[in-house]
């Protein structure tokens, strides 16, 4: 084999490498973040609700939760259904029936709470898991 043969040998050897370690990262990746089809059907199920739409319904409280969402190019509007989508999503982790809002706004909470906040703009919400009680 003359010397430019061997060259384009090991550059195609090389692209190889190259091309199914990017695979294997993509796949590991990929497997790492999907997602349980139980969980993703019962994120559906989860209602994200007002303190109205409760009503004299009786309940049990699983814990307060809340995320952050920066704005940017979605808006106001798409950053607040992003993080209320992320609140049903845990809520469903922790078998919950409901997110009852507590707030849901543009940084809802002072800054001088939380000194890392990012100087982004982004929106907060509040929230509470809930079980619904069968009476």
């Amino acid at each position: 084999m003359d010397r430019r043969t061997e060259e384009v040998v090991v550059k195609k050897m090389v692209a190889l490498v190259a091309t199914v370690a990017v695979s294997v990262v993509l796949v590991s990746c990929s497997s790492s973040t999907s997602s349980d089809p139980d969980l993703d059907a019962w994120t559906r199920e989860v209602r994200v609700i007002t303190p109205d739409q409760v009503g004299n319904r009786q309940y049990e409280e699983i814990t307060g939760l809340e995320e952050q969402q920066r704005i940017g190019t979605m808006g106001e509007d798409g950053a607040i259904s992003t993080a209320e989508n992320r609140l049903r999503r845990r809520a469903a982790e922790l078998d919950a029936d409901a997110v009852v809002i507590i707030a849901c706004g543009r940084n809802v909470r002072p800054i001088e709470d939380d000194p890392f906040m990012s100087t982004e703009p982004m929106v907060v919400c509040h929230g509470v898991a809930i079980r619904w009680k069968n009476n």
